[in-house]
């Protein structure tokens, strides 16, 4: 092999390796040993099944029997008016049968419970002062106002209709766009969880942002919930397709250069935002097949730089508000 031969080969190998290096980098951080840490177990009281099993002949007494258990979610005492809701609630069909197809979907609660217990031992891990209350599955009617996790001071409540995977269009038949129903499937729930405890329990807003903050903003949200749950792939995490998770990847040169060509890195106007941050089934400006929320895409790959290329823990991380500094100690340089 001749010598500029041997010099290329040599170098391609050492730019493999440093670019495999500062993958490994961020994900070794993220292979913590939690597997000690509490909860050892996680009770899920399913609030669903209690509810829909109450006699609607007998209801006020049916709930009434269920209501100690359910607390927090019944409250301290009940109203007629209350009680009424709750029976047109159990007693209206298109209810019924999504209850039913979450009762299909979720015939045994252990598997969820497992999932939810691995959140909240990496929770722990990081932040072992929050003790996160009782943890509640219930049927929502898909309540697209209060979405697929909450968080309140008693509960963590978990609507399970949210990870039905659109069977029989159940998604299409409350108006859910398809872009937001792909992302309804059962491997969504701990990054759900995720983002709630991120909401509920981590993050510090910021505001008078420009398109560079904003993507360091998201991409920390991202990072985030990769440690609380590091088996999530890319595309559940930003809540791409497959498809669409493939092309911003082969694409991230392209869609960095367009955000330096045009000077959007500072600028922090309504047009920009739009088409990096809005959802949507596609970014126009680029493909039709290239995803929405190019820009959360950015922000989680400068995130991962950042992380690779300094020795900061996640908590120091979530409490940095020098954007600035993020993305200069970052030194993200996208695939090409």
């Amino acid at each position: 092999m001749t010598n500029w031969l041997n010099r290329i080969v040599v170098l391609a190998l050492v730019v493999l390796f440093v670019s495999c290096s500062k993958t490994v980098g961020y994900k070794n951080q993220l292979n913590v040993d939690y597997k000690n840490l509490e909860p050892q177990k996680v009770e899920i009281l399913e609030y669903n099944k209690a509810l829909f099993a109450v006699d609607t002949a007998n209801f006020e007494e049916g709930i009434q029997s269920i209501r100690p258990r359910y607390q927090a979610l019944l409250g301290d005492t009940l109203s007629a008016l209350d009680l009424m809701f709750l029976k047109d609630f159990v007693t209206d069909t298109f209810i019924m049968k999504i209850n039913k197809m979450t009762e299909s979907a979720f015939p045994d609660i252990a598997p969820v419970s497992g999932k939810v217990k691995d959140v909240y031992q990496h929770l722990k891990y990081y932040y072992p002062e929050i003790t996160v209350p009782a943890t509640y599955t219930y049927v929502s009617g898909i309540n697209f106002e209060n979405g697929p996790v909450m968080i309140a001071s008693e509960s963590v409540m978990i609507s399970l209709d949210f990870y039905l995977t659109n069977n029989d269009l159940i998604y299409d038949k409350v108006g859910m766009p398809r872009y937001i129903s792909r992302r309804c499937q059962p491997a969504a729930l701990t990054r759900d969880l995720a983002e709630a405890v991120y909401y509920t329990y981590v993050y510090n807003e910021i505001r008078a942002k420009n398109v560079m903050m904003e993507m360091i903003d998201r991409g920390k949200k991202y990072f985030f919930i990769e440690a609380m749950d590091p088996t999530l792939n890319d595309s559940i995490i930003l809540g791409y397709s497959s498809r669409q998770m493939e092309w911003a990847q082969d694409n991230e040169g392209q869609i960095w250069a367009s955000i330096i060509g045009n000077n959007m890195l500072y600028a922090n106007g309504l047009e920009q935002y739009r088409v990096l941050f809005n959802d949507g089934p596609f970014t126009a400006a680029f493909s039709e097949n290239a995803p929405a929320r190019l820009g959360d895409f950015i922000g989680l790959q400068i995130i991962r730089s950042f992380m690779s290329n300094n020795e900061e823990t996640l908590q120091n991380l979530m409490k940095m508000n020098d954007y600035q500094d993020i993305f200069q100690r970052s030194q993200y340089k996208p695939r090409k």
